[in-house]
């Protein structure tokens, strides 16, 4: 075994480490928000921390590993995936943080069946599913999960759309609870946002896999297109 790539197995562990640590994190500001958990909410945000640390490491690790090994071709190729994708996980740890603030923001019990109107619920198993289904396709090296990730973005954004609207019609029908309608329009937005970097996860992971570009491309666009005809 080449030095360089006993160097990558330990970097790809570091990343892997970030990357369930961030999955953790998830699932527990998904529950704060179900069950409306303020002591929860608050131990996610005494969590990420954690995940700055990582973030730390795992560039320390790229700039060690480029300055020793000068590496080359798909070598370089990971590194340069592990460097964004390390910075995409540390800005979805920050997202996570701030809903659990928005938790805190939330000050009556919901109203009776208000997160299932929302579709809160399935965005929530959305996002989850689209972050994992990004990060399975880098660490498992596959550029089918990885591609799957497209037009599931797609779902996510029409629940966005919807909720919008919904709220908005709340917010006229009783303006008395803006406050909640208000913080639970912006866990929405937080959310989208965390899938729009699943996204760019998954275009990283194919970076590496096929040296090829999906970023301001519209090769996803047409894998969106392919899988919709498929269906």
């Amino acid at each position: 075994m080449r030095l360089i790539e006993g160097e990558i197995q330990t970097l790809k562990g570091k990343v892997l480490d970030m990357a369930e640590l961030v999955l953790k994190q998830l699932d527990k500001v998904i529950e704060a928000v179900v069950s409306l958990d303020y002591d929860l909410a608050e131990k996610i945000r005494r969590k990420d921390k954690k995940v700055n640390k990582f973030d730390t490491k795992i560039d320390k690790s790229c700039e060690r590993i480029i300055a020793l090994y000068q590496p080359v071709a798909n070598d370089l190729r990971f590194i340069f995936s592990v460097l964004k994708i390390n910075a995409y996980l540390e800005q979805i740890g920050d997202i996570i943080n701030s809903i659990a603030r928005k938790i805190l923001e939330i000050r009556e019990q919901y109203e009776s069946n208000l997160l299932e109107e929302l579709k809160i619920p399935t965005m929530f198993e959305l996002t989850k599913q689209i972050l994992k289904d990004a990060l399975s396709g880098f660490f498992n090296g596959s550029q089918e999960i990885a591609k799957s990730v497209f037009p599931k973005d797609d779902a996510i954004d029409d629940i966005h759309r919807q909720v919008n609207t919904l709220i908005l019609a709340k917010l006229q029908q009783k303006p008395e609870r803006a406050n909640e309608y208000l913080q639970l329009l912006l866990i929405v937005k937080n959310l989208e946002k965390i899938a729009d970097f699943a996204v760019c996860i998954a275009e990283e992971a194919l970076f590496h896999m096929e040296g090829v570009f999906y970023k301001h491309s519209k090769l996803k666009y047409a894998y969106k297109d392919q899988s919709i005809a498929q269906a």
